[in-house]
């Protein structure tokens, strides 16, 4: 028998809406949804090969345990917790809580039951050693954050605006709207129908990337001169009085300190640096803040991962602030809840509150932000001769062994534990480490709905909820990813907490979880289901209500340590890029490619017959200049390390840059670059061009030399 079911896709947070087709049991085939009010009808390669990841010969079908050999066997799952519950029980006594850690990555981030509970786990622990992919990915929101404050009526929306400004940041290919300040759901549509409606677009990109191809003005410069590009922005707005005078009067602190600080970017001087055609920067400085009314500017990997990444996301925001790109009393909030609480928008400052100097500190000097260590030390946390080093650690939605910066160091580290627990679907890089490893559920074979995408900045007030499509394959034996922390909590005799203490006597079903999850929700959860594809529901804009009474904080734009790197940046401008004390021939730059998010997805078959391995991505010009043509390989070296990667040549990427895929590769000694790619995180050094606060190494804008690998 054929049905069709509506669904939505949760590998990123775009969750487009999604059709199954299912036949006998099985998920044969998913286009996107065209009746979904959020994503109509758009889905990408990764959403239409749900049936391969559900059923392919690369599938993790049941739990295993590491023998003393290095290789791995079955076990069931019950002993795979008893297993686990062991080890770990005599590490806390003998290492205290903080000894046990977890990694949460982007793979967890979509799954509103697991990632909450799983955190909820080292809660009832006792231990503060929570590590996610925010802190090795653009940690630098933030350090903004904790150094500024925030504006809780939020920024402006992309409808109704006039102008966007985009840095290092690809929607159109990532299909992730939020780290350029864009609505998350599908980027491509709402960028497009926004240009039609009259906006202006500015791209600041090394690679003239798809999202480039739209704008009205594209900046290309060499990578990493962020920080100073939007310091010269900021220098030629303020200088021209075209920031918003009565607003910075009322709400910010250290506009003057500020423009004292920038005045050292000479347009001219930076353009000149940067590689930027003279002129552009004073075109984009018009377009953004003399001429536009409405509109934010946002950032991505580009600028968060590069030189000097906390500054670079300090000065985007401050070119929102001063500019006034945020909403004000009596303007229609776009942000309406549905399956959250509704709570008042006020137009006032949250203060900075600088959480790194006061919270816990890890063994290696760094503190935490939002309650979360520096995933950038976990392997010196794990290394650590001093006591409450780490010696378990749970992976959560993530593959570390191939993320982490410095993959050797990692992998050492790893290979260092005493107890090492993953949850996964494939024979991942930490899969082949792991002391235990659980086979968990595939999307299509559990229940959740679109709680978690309400808090990215959702601008309808849409909902959706999807039961679970299909039982996992009759061979499986495959458990809820939440239920091994549920467990593992019953067998330490702990209680676990999901909107409420649980009862730890009688295990939960999903579909109960999700019920908790929303028992606080604006519109009921029973009406969400009424609506398979999803619904906008009728709630009216609710308006931005005034400051509360006494509220007088000060968004601090200007913080002494914010100034000091403003000088270092400044002093930094012209320094040479070198490796081995040689000239940098090339600047390594992260790449994205719409088939892949992180390591998941290069194994599906269309990935492999349009990528069979990251490539290295060089222009024209680079290629002639090497002796170079498409399929020949090149020896990548940085300071660090060095790596083997076919060429392809893209006339989008300018001269001086190579742009690559991040999450290939496979264990360091174990990688061919023929057939796995390369893992370009094996050139990250994490000791060197590292950010204060938040411990961030240089993940692109790396300097490399680039040769002939004959």
């Amino acid at each position: 028998m054929t049905t069709e079911t509506r669904t939505f896709c949760r590998i990123c947070q775009g969750m487009c809406g999604l059709v199954a087709t299912i036949e006998d049991g099985r998920v044969v085939k998913v286009r996107g949804d065209k009746d979904n009010p959020l994503t109509r009808g758009f889905a990408c390669s990764k959403g239409l090969a749900s049936p391969e990841f559900h059923y392919g010969p690369k599938r993790l079908l049941r739990h295993q345990r590491r023998r003393s050999d290095g290789t791995h066997e079955p076990i069931c799952f019950d002993d795979a917790i008893d297993l686990v519950a062991d080890r770990l029980r005599p590490i806390v006594a003998r290492h205290g809580p903080r000894a046990v850690a977890a990694y949460v990555g982007t793979q967890a981030t979509c799954n509103v039951i697991y990632r909450p509970l799983a955190i909820d786990f080292l809660r009832v622990l006792g231990s503060p050693s929570l590590f996610t992919s925010m802190t090795i990915d653009q940690s630098a929101k933030w350090v903004t954050i904790g150094r500024m404050g925030s504006w809780l009526a939020g920024r402006q929306p992309l409808k109704g605006a006039d102008v966007w400004l985009l840095s290092g940041v690809n929607p159109m290919v990532s299909m992730s709207g939020w780290s350029g300040n864009l609505p998350a759901y599908d980027p491509v549509k709402q960028i497009k129908e926004a240009r039609r409606a009259g906006l202006k677009l500015i791209v600041i990109d090394p690679v003239r990337t798809q999202t480039a191809e739209n704008a009205d003005l594209f900046l290309q410069p060499l990578p990493g001169h962020d920080a100073a590009i939007f310091a010269a922005l900021l220098n030629i707005i303020l200088r021209e009085g075209w920031h918003d005078a009565p607003f910075c009067a009322a709400h910010v602190a250290g506009l003057d300190d500020l423009a004292r600080a920038v005045a050292a970017f000479d347009p001219a001087l930076v353009e000149a640096r940067a590689g930027i055609r003279s002129g552009q920067l004073l075109h984009a400085a018009t377009m953004f803040a003399r001429d536009g009314r409405r509109g934010c500017a946002g950032g991505g990997t580009g600028p968060n991962m590069a030189d000097h990444s906390n500054l670079a996301e300090h000065l985007i925001e401050t070119l929102n602030v001063v500019c006034g790109r945020v909403l004000r009393a009596g303007e229609p909030a776009p942000r309406r809840p549905v399956l959250n609480p509704d709570r008042p928008v006020r137009a006032e400052v949250r203060p900075a509150r600088r959480e790194w100097e006061t919270g816990h500190r890890g063994l290696t000097g760094y503190g935490t932000m939002f309650g979360q260590m520096m995933t950038a030390t976990l392997a010196d946390e794990i290394l650590s001769d001093a006591p409450g080093a780490i010696r378990a650690l749970f992976c959560v939605g993530a593959n570390p062994a191939n993320a982490l910066p410095d993959q050797r160091h990692a992998v050492a580290a790893l290979g260092a534990l005493d107890l090492l627990v993953t949850s996964d679907v494939v024979w991942s890089e930490t899969a082949r480490l792991a002391d235990v490893v659980f086979a968990v559920k595939q999307p299509f074979e559990r229940p959740d709905h679109t709680q978690f995408l309400e808090t990215l900045g959702l601008e309808l007030p849409f909902a959706q909820y999807t039961p679970a499509l299909v039982e996992p394959p009759a061979d499986a034996d495959v458990v809820d990813d939440w239920l091994v922390y549920y467990a593992l909590a019953q067998r330490l005799g702990v209680t676990l907490d999901l909107a409420g203490p649980l009862d730890m006597q009688v295990t939960p079903t999903s579909d109960a979880l999700l019920d908790r999850l929303a028992g606080g929700s604006t519109v009921p959860l029973s009406v969400v289901k009424e609506h398979p594809s999803g619904a906008v529901f009728d709630r009216p804009a609710p308006l931005v209500q005034p400051a509360r009474d006494g509220r007088r904080d000060r968004l601090t734009i200007a913080p002494p340590d914010v100034i000091d790197e403003v000088h270092r940046c400044r002093a930094d401008i012209a320094a040479p890029r070198t490796v081995g004390g040689r000239p940098a021939t090339h600047l390594l730059v992260a790449r994205r490619e719409r088939e892949t998010m992180n390591s998941f997805g290069r194994d599906l078959a269309g990935t492999r017959k349009r990528f069979p391995r990251n490539p290295a991505w060089i222009g024209p010009a680079d290629a002639g200049s090497l002796g170079v043509a498409g399929g020949d390989l090149v020896r990548v070296i940085a300071e660090h390390d060095a790596i083997i990667a076919e060429v392809r040549i893209d006339a989008a990427v300018r001269p001086g840059v190579v742009s690559m895929s991040h999450g290939w590769g496979n264990l360091p000694d174990a990688t061919d670059p023929l057939v796995d790619g390369a893992s370009t995180s094996r050139l990250v050094a994490r000791d060197r061009a590292v950010q204060a606060i938040n411990a961030m190494p240089r993940l692109s804008a790396i300097p490399i030399r680039l040769e002939r690998a004959d």
